[in-house]
């Protein structure tokens, strides 16, 4: 049993790991607030993506939301900022997002993700708290 448990704390560690990126403060990510957020592709016909973001930094990687990513700060004004990151074994992107207001924000990104690139515009609401 106490090895069982040994194992579940280890995941937890691995799993917390995982959801954390590695790189520099995103000082204009604290303006956005965590919560569902629905993220619609910019000229694409068709539903939202929607998330729970505990994060806002995970807005930066909307392509590996899951991955550890090491991220470079490339540029913050005081409502966009750029962001270039990589994810060992899984791709590696650059992320634009521009602050609207505290629930509205554009995201551009592009980059590499499972061996396929992407390059995407989203308009991103806040609709509530994560269910």
């Amino acid at each position: 049993m106490r090895r069982l448990h040994r194992v579940a704390a280890a995941g937890l560690i691995a799993l917390s790991a995982v959801a954390t990126a590695q790189g520099p403060r995103l000082a204009l990510l604290e303006k956005v607030l965590p919560g569902s957020w629905a993220l619609h592709e910019i000229g694409a016909a068709g539903g939202n993506r929607a998330i729970c973001v505990r994060d806002p930094g995970m807005l930066v990687q909307v392509h590996h939301v899951s991955a550890a990513c090491n991220r470079i700060l490339v540029s913050e004004g005081p409502r966009t900022l750029t962001v270039q990151y990589t994810c060992p074994g899984q791709g590696h992107g650059r992320t634009t997002i521009t602050v609207e207001n505290p629930n509205l924000l554009r995201i551009q990104t592009q980059g590499l993700a499972g061996g396929a690139p992407f390059d995407v515009d989203y308009e991103a609401r806040r609709g509530g708290e994560c269910r």
